[in-house]
């Protein structure tokens, strides 16, 4: 490993947190108090999934040694200076992931009593333990958070709550819980405030949740626009496949959010814009998918405008595109796409006029669908 490539893994969340919490073991209570306070200053940036990663990365010997650092030998008398010294959620939080058991069920008594966001990551997270009774004392910490009043604590962590069916140890009873809590009425606030959330993976299990509790309602507009707003690409596919589903998403809803799917930068997702059109009867909409950029759309498109409304001149609309001064730039590279499909030798100039066209993709469609006409007898 190169110096620069050790440096930037030294500054990585994980190695961050794992270069502070060695000072976790020093004499000086200050030093201990700046330690825990770096340490709650990281976690409160970063997505809640960083505590099983961290998780991992106490027993990783190999970036310890890249780190230059040894295991974090805590013990429990250690645990029990740290909290005199006024130890964070945090700073417990990590004492319950080293490699002494003693240490660990410390850690995790002294977690119980703190009901905080942190606090109840650290906890969901022990209940994982290879010791059976410190995943036992880590469901007896949660207990006064499965209350509707903490219900906003536990949609916090819904990405831990959902990892929990990975987890060979967990207990399915416990999981259940967790999650029968999150679904109640008083967690539905907590639940709409999370999917404007900055933690993509918190986003994801709210909106799973979400979906649950609003297909075939008129709410499920929220919860899928609120996805498609995102710049997360994999989170906006989700929403837009279940934007097509009929048994989630009433036809009503799939003709609102139709223009924004069909807006979409990614081809897959506008497709979906494009049954939604079908869905609506636009057939003006559908029209205009049959010139997306993307050959994806545009099949769909031709599929399910000839199934409501027959085939379309699409040559014939191609060239008028052509012919356009206003034309965008995606409705001409849409409609070189089409002559590529539909065209004749008698289009080559027309195609061959936009060979030279400072706009890349313009030119490199040009490029493609002249080289295709130019084959034709």
């Amino acid at each position: 490993m190169t110096a620069s490539t050790r440096e930037q893994r030294r500054r990585t969340p994980v190695a961050r947190i794992l270069l502070r919490a060695a000072d976790l073991l020093a004499r000086a209570p200050a030093s201990v108090r700046a330690a825990a306070a770096d340490i709650d200053a990281i976690l409160a940036a970063l997505p809640i999934t960083l505590v099983p990663a961290l998780d991992r990365a106490f027993r990783d010997a190999g970036l310890h040694a890249d780190l230059g650092l040894e295991f974090v030998d805590l013990r429990a008398a250690d645990v029990e200076r740290i909290e005199r010294c006024g130890a964070t959620s945090g700073a417990l939080g990590i004492a319950s992931l080293v490699r002494d058991g003693h240490a660990r069920e410390a850690a995790v008594r002294r977690l119980g009593p703190r009901v905080d966001r942190l606090a109840t990551a650290f906890l969901i997270n022990r209940l994982n333990d290879y010791v059976g009774p410190i995943g036992d004392l880590a469901w007896a910490g949660l207990q006064p958070r499965l209350t509707p009043r903490h219900a906003h604590l536990l949609v916090r962590c819904l990405p831990l709550v959902a990892r929990m069916a990975e987890w060979v140890r967990a207990g399915v009873s416990r999981r259940r819980t967790l999650q029968d809590l999150v679904r109640t009425r008083d967690a539905r606030p907590a639940l709409w405030d999370s999917l404007r959330d900055r933690d993509i993976a918190l986003v994801w299990s709210t909106g799973a949740v979400l979906v649950e509790l609003c297909r075939g309602q008129p709410e499920i507009h929220d919860v899928l626009a609120a996805a498609l707003g995102r710049r997360d690409q994999q989170l906006r596919i989700w929403a837009a496949r279940l934007a097509v589903e009929p048994a989630i998403t009433p036809p009503a809803v799939l003709h609102e959010l139709a223009p924004r799917l069909a807006a979409d930068r990614n081809p897959a997702i506008r497709v979906a814009g494009v049954r939604g059109h079908a869905a609506a009867g636009d057939r003006e909409a559908l029209l205009r998918a049959t010139f997306d950029p993307h050959g994806l759309v545009r099949h769909h498109a031709r599929i399910l405008l000839a199934a409501r409304f027959g085939s379309a001149d699409y040559r014939g609309l191609a060239l008028a595109t052509l012919a356009e001064p206003a034309a965008t730039r995606a409705a001409l590279v849409g409609a070189l796409a089409t002559l590529s499909e539909f065209g004749r030798r008698p289009d080559i100039p027309a195609v061959a006029a936009f060979t030279a066209d400072p706009r890349i993709t313009i030119a490199a469609e040009a490029t493609r669908t002249l080289g295709l006409l130019e084959k034709l007898p």
